[in-house]
Formats: structure tokens, sequence, C-alpha cells
């Protein structure tokens, strides 16, 4: 599994079918982005033209590294925590398992605070701090709502579609809220506030842009399959997966359980051999949050797995996996509709 490997806001649910088009003649990034943004479709024309592959994965050498320095580090403590942050960084438990081989007896004591931290804030969107009391300048409040507009399409739609280059949580999401939370509250000039609000919302619109057009154009997915049928049946196999195991997870409310049997009984409705549909523009919503699982995972120490509950409770009560679960469910049913008004 590691392989797949933000106090009030006005929450935004943005949803799309993910329909594919065929054109007789390729169109510019802006026609579709255009069509994109007025009509909230996920338009891919990735199998229609050649694309070269650029997935990263950890690569052999790497697994040997870390094996490497996992037996040179002696403290049990370190080796356990690292087992758990390599679900959510691999370069940071590699990074931790080296130091824990080569640093002293005080610096190793250092070094578990720290780790337990960075899984913390790896793990740990946090909050969206728009007070609308605080916003008093006239000339800033209507950016301010188009920020948050575009942070919501973000972090509950944009991060929903497959990037090979992303191996964090929700690691440009964090970057973005902590930057907005920061500009909007820190002690500056107000000329300045508003250049830096600007070339926020700008640098969103870039990278959700970017994200789409990677869909759009590549062909990358996790398997390394060259045809849209064998994607789509490899990204349905992984999602069904995971939602069966979801629905047997204690730390799902009722609620979400009944959504996620929705979701299942939608993805069932669609054909793997459709090729209007593109089932990859679910993958950013189930890689996330399929990164701890039970099934993985059972071979750990008592400690480590009381420290995973901790951390699903974390994920799935957090409010984005509720908004990213309710905008894939609305998007699989309208994708299911488009189907039946093809």
């Amino acid at each position: 599994m590691k392989r797949f490997k933000r106090s009030l806001i006005l929450l935004l649910v943005i949803s799309f079918p993910l329909l594919a088009e065929w054109f007789p003649k390729s169109k510019s990034f802006d026609e579709v982005w255009n069509a994109f943004d007025l009509h909230q479709n996920l338009i891919s024309q990735a199998y229609g033209i050649q694309t070269r592959d650029l997935i990263r994965t950890e690569t052999a050498q790497e697994e040997e590294d870390f094996l490497y320095y996992w037996k040179l580090c002696s403290q049990t403590e370190i080796k356990d925590l690292t087992e758990i942050l390599r679900y959510v960084s691999f370069y940071d438990a590699m990074l931790t398992v080296k130091y824990c081989s080569e640093f002293n007896k005080e610096e190793l004591l250092l070094l578990e605070k720290q780790t337990k931290k960075k899984i913390f804030d790896l793990i740990v969107l946090p909050k969206l701090e728009i007070l609308e009391s605080e916003i008093t300048s006239p000339d800033l409040i209507p950016l301010v709502a188009d920020l948050q507009k575009e942070w919501e399409k973000t972090v509950y739609v944009f991060s929903n579609l497959y990037k090979a280059q992303e191996v964090l949580l929700l690691g440009k999401e964090r970057e973005y809220t902590l930057a907005i939370n920061r500009v909007l509250y820190s002690d500056m000039p107000e000329t300045r506030r508003k250049t830096l609000i600007l070339r926020l919302l700008q640098d969103m619109k870039q990278q959700n842009k970017s994200s789409y057009q990677l869909f759009y154009y590549s062909k990358q997915n996790p398997w390394t399959v060259s045809s849209l049928k064998e994607e789509n049946s490899e990204s349905k196999k992984f999602y069904l997966s995971l939602i069966e195991e979801w629905q047997l997870d204690p730390e799902f409310s009722q609620e979400n359980k009944s959504m996620l049997k929705e979701f299942q009984v939608c993805l069932e409705e669609i054909p793997v051999n459709h090729q209007k549909i593109r089932l990859l523009g679910f993958f950013g919503f189930f890689s996330d949050y399929g990164r701890f699982t039970t099934k993985d995972q059972t071979d750990f120490s008592q400690a480590n797995q009381t420290r995973v509950r901790f951390i699903r409770q974390t994920l799935f009560r957090s409010h984005h996996f509720q908004k990213r679960l309710e905008n894939v469910l609305a998007s699989c049913k309208n994708s299911v509709q488009s189907l039946k008004d093809l």
C-alpha cells in the first residue's frame, strides 16, 4: 500500500463526472481548462496521445539503503516510529533510520521527539483560519473570498486526481493553508498583504491548472499499464478493496459507511472498458486515506497498532476526508448519469 503511496469556513463542494472526451483534433489547454472551469467536467485525452512515463517510486537501491540503516539502528522506539513514517514519507523515514545509526544517546532522544512530531505534522492538515470579522479592508474582502474558493477547489477537488509526483499526504494543500493563515494574520502593511494574497491566489490557480493538465495529457498510472481498460480495471479493484475494508472499520461513522456503500454501488455501474471514463480521477482520494490499512500492518508492534488507530481516527474524522468523500461520490454519480445520457 505504501507504493500508492483546514474558525469557520463556508464549504463549497465541486463535483464533476469523470468523462474523457476524444477529440478529432488537439485542443489548446486554455480551451480544455475553460471548458472544465465552466462545466466542471473531468476531461482527459491521456490515451489519445503518446506520453513519457514519469512515475516515481522507491528504487531497489533505495529499499536496500533503507534496510541497511534499519539494521544498524538499535533504538526500538525509533524503528517503530519509522515503520509508520515510511507510509507517509519514505524519504523522511530513510533519513530517520540513517540518523539513528549515526547519532549518540542525547541526539537519539531528540530524534525520537522530532520523529513523533514529523508524523503528526504530516497527517494533520491545519485549519484554514478565515475570520470575516478580522478582514476589514474593502480591497481585501473580495480577494479573500476568491482565495477561500480556490483553496476549497485545491483541497477538496484537485487533490482527488492521480499525481505521480505526489509523495506526501496533502503536501501542497498543507503549504497553502499555512501560507494563507500566515499572510492574513501577520503584522504587515495592507498593501503588502494584498500583494501576497494575489500571489497565493495565482499560485493555487496555476497549480490546479497544472494538475489538470497533467491528468489531461498524461498516461501515467500507478500500475504502468498501457491501456485505459487495464488502468480502469486496476483502479476499480483498488478502490473496491479499500471500500470493503473501510466498511468494517470501527473508526468510520455510520453516515460515512452509508456513503461508502453508495460509492461501491456506483463504481460497480461503471464499465472498465468505456472509452469516455477514466477512474484514475479518484485515485488521490483513495491513496491518501488508504495508506494505513489493517491488512498491511497486522505485524506491527502493539504500540504501533495503537498509534495507527489514532492516525486512522484523525484522518477519517477530518473535514477534508468528509468533503472529499462527498465529492468523489457526487462525481461518480455524475459519471454514471452522463453514461446514461450518452
